[in-house]
């Protein structure tokens, strides 16, 4: 993909990220008499570690320089800054914050020569990482919020005379996490800077499990802008495959899998309104960056890959209509699209404003229109795709006419 981004014109970045590096994009030093740093496109590793302990340093920084001197004898209370940096081996949504915003840095940012780059590609984590990756952002900021609502915060008084009890720095760390989780929800959240692929092996015995982790990427508003149907084997019509030969008979039971991979993904693509794209397997294994250009990669019907993923509509967002009825008597109707997704998996909660659906092992926190933040939960249906709760007027809050 980034071969063919850069290929297409415009500055291109590849981005990998985990605790270790591939040696695919970073090659050994004896490596080095293959033709590595030639490719049109720059490549950056993300170490969430790394990332860690340089946010740590930076805010610990902050805090010590701004707060005064504790007096002498004082009992330091509750201080996470006493931890330095290279102390720190991990704190997962801080991981996933730093490198999101690392990610977004990239995409929006330009470097010291005023260069931006036009097409950031992420070769992301597999789905049980990349889910609690790209959900970070907004459960912190909900969490904090709930926890530690902002207004409060900011109102509340800090004591001079005990600086190291942890009220300071957990309103400065707290600050920092909420504006931080807050840009990069809605960097997340905006499809015209963030698009995902999903990606597939050509084996039929993953079209289930495909199935089941789109349904739950759509519940999370993460519609993929298009499938990837990875390492197809293809057939030489010119020899014969129905021989008794066990390499041949392993050989058709493999094609005879991936027809079946190739047409599930086709059919969930339909249901999603997205685009299948395949992509032969390699002919020899890949050993350096310039094998990309080895990789057959054909869109629908042969079209261009990268056009065909511009394609498809964006995904709905929930809306809300007025069914029947005026003042408490009024009956309101809220729908979620969510297709592909088990009903018997669904579960629904309400906090606050906001209502809480669960489906498919992963749950998601949605925030009501106004008009519905005065009004209770009347019940839930699953139809043609779409979950759809109905609501009353809540009569201790609902606003009445002429009172």
């Amino acid at each position: 993909m980034a071969a063919r981004a850069a290929a297409r014109g415009g500055r291109t970045l590849l981005v990998s990220v985990g605790r270790v590096e591939d040696p695919i994009l970073n090659p050994r030093p004896e490596a080095a008499d293959r033709d590595v740093s030639g490719q049109d496109y720059e490549h950056v590793h993300l170490n969430p570690v790394v990332l860690l302990a340089h946010w740590w340093e930076r805010v610990a920084g902050t805090v010590r320089a701004t707060r005064p001197a504790a007096r002498d004898g004082a009992e330091p209370g509750f201080d996470p800054f006493v931890l330095e940096p290279p102390e720190l081996t991990g704190l997962a949504d801080a991981e996933h914050l730093l490198t999101l915003s690392a990610i977004h840095r990239y995409a929006t940012a330009a470097d010291d020569a005023g260069l931006v780059y036009q097409t950031v590609i992420v070769d992301a984590p597999g789905f049980e990482a990349l889910v609690a990756l790209l959900t970070a952002p907004a459960s912190i900021a909900a969490y904090l919020e709930r926890v530690w609502p902002r207004h409060i915060r900011l109102s509340g008084s800090v004591s001079v005379d005990a600086p190291a009890t942890g009220a300071l720095a957990g309103l400065i760390l707290a600050e920092r996490l909420t504006e931080l989780a807050e840009e990069l929800a809605a960097f997340v959240g905006d499809r015209t800077a963030l698009e995902l692929l999903y990606v597939m092996t050509a084996d039929g015995a993953r079209v289930p499990r495909a199935r089941r982790e789109l349904a739950a990427l759509e519940l999370l508003g993460l519609r993929p802008s298009g499938l990837v149907v990875n390492r197809v084997l293809r057939a030489d019509p010119r020899f014969a495959h129905d021989l008794p030969h066990p390499a041949l008979q392993w050989f058709a039971r493999r094609l005879a899998a991936q027809v079946a991979a190739v047409d599930g993904a086709r059919a969930l693509g339909a249901e999603l309104g997205r685009p299948v794209l395949e992509v032969d397997e390699a002919s020899a294994p890949l050993s350096d960056t310039r094998d990309a250009d080895r990789l057959r990669m054909v869109g629908p019907d042969g079209s261009d890959p990268l056009t065909a993923l511009r394609t498809g509509a964006p995904p709905a967002d929930p809306t809300v209509r007025h069914v029947e009825g005026t003042g408490l008597d009024a009956r309101y109707e809220w729908t979620v699209a969510l297709p592909l997704v088990d009903p018997t998996t669904i579960a629904l909660g309400r906090v606050e404003e906001d209502v809480v659906i669960e489906a498919e092992g992963v749950r998601r926190r949605v925030r009501l229109p106004s008009v519905l933040r005065r009004c209770v939960v009347a019940g839930a249906t699953y139809a043609e795709g779409d979950l759809r709760v109905s609501f009353a007027p809540d009569p201790e809050v609902w606003p009445v006419v002429g009172a």
